[in-house]
């Protein structure tokens, strides 16, 4: 068992967040999968009624006043297994591959704030739009607006990423994410038992700090800077200014990271950077670069 358990931490701990995530939503689930077989053979359904109220987020708006956490805590809960399913296999795949541009804090960042957007988006539609102010108030579960934000986000970072449909066509992936974004704005007003709000609101949020994100406006950074505090880590360095000069400046030796975000960061960095060049040759060629834009990509 301390095996199973080391194994654990380890992954936690060198692992990707997005995988982190994963193993956290798939965790919880496996939890409340139990409890509602106990409920059932007990018959007793406060054995999974009280641990889901904890956690899901009601539309009653005075509920959020008793219950704050459940703007989070909802992000981690799903209703059955096909709707963990869809939303995990987005976040393995599309999170893994936004991590690889913007880090760890950035997916987690991203994640959460998606699922609150999205969460404060679909109970703010339950209670302002007539279609839904005779509906009784409901519970919010689910990833889908963090995943709808990462989804959204990756595709607004880089528009140019492809992926090969069943293996075989090559397809835009910013098609691909906004056709199903476009699918869930034309449901809006569908009462089918399906927040599409949230779904919305979190492909927005995604949208709006990628845009600005790349423009350098880091709109996540506040939260990025909440986690360090919590990890006892200061999230970004100061920023290095670039002296040109007409002789070599002698540059100290690089100190090793301080730890493995540290790591990813300046490697995220880096790979940002070579993305930006190798886009500018695409449209300008070789000889659009720069003197120093040249140096950098030949120590690749």
């Amino acid at each position: 068992m301390s095996t199973v358990m080391d194994s654990i931490k380890y992954q936690f701990r060198q692992g990707g967040m997005y995988l982190n995530l994963f193993y956290v939503n798939v965790g919880v689930f496996l939890v409340f999968s139990i409890l509602i077989l106990l409920s059932e053979l007990m018959l007793n359904p406060s054995i999974v009624g009280i641990p889901y109220k904890l956690l899901a987020v009601n539309t009653e708006l005075s509920s959020l006043l008793y219950k704050p956490w459940t703007l989070i805590t909802n992000a981690f809960v799903h209703r059955d297994f096909f709707h963990l399913l869809s939303n995990m296999l987005y976040l393995f795949f599309l999170g893994g591959m936004l991590e690889q541009y913007l880090g760890k804090r950035k997916i987690l960042s991203l994640y959460l704030l998606g699922g609150i957007v999205g969460t404060l988006v679909q109970i703010a539609s339950k209670n302002a739009f007539p279609l839904f102010a005779n509906m009784p108030d409901y519970y919010i579960i689910g990833a889908s607006g963090a995943v709808f934000a990462i989804a959204v986000g990756l595709v607004t970072y880089n528009p140019q990423l492809e992926v090969r449909l069943f293996g075989i066509i090559p397809a835009k992936l910013i098609f691909i994410v906004g056709i199903l974004f476009a699918l869930e704005f034309l449901r809006l007003s569908k009462v089918d038992g399906v927040a599409h709000f949230a779904h919305v609101g979190g492909g927005l949020l995604g949208f709006i700090s990628m845009y600005y994100y790349r423009k350098g406006t880091d709109i996540l950074r506040w939260l990025d800077n909440l986690q360090g505090v919590f990890a006892g880590k200061r999230t970004y360095r100061p920023k290095m200014k670039v002296k040109h000069s007409t002789f070599r400046e002698r540059r100290p030796k690089e100190k090793p990271p301080r730890d493995d975000y540290d790591y990813n960061a300046s490697k995220a960095a880096q790979q940002e950077r070579l993305d930006k060049i190798l886009d500018k040759i695409k449209y300008k060629g070789y000889d659009g670069l720069t003197k120093e834009e040249k140096e950098f990509l030949n120590r690749f």
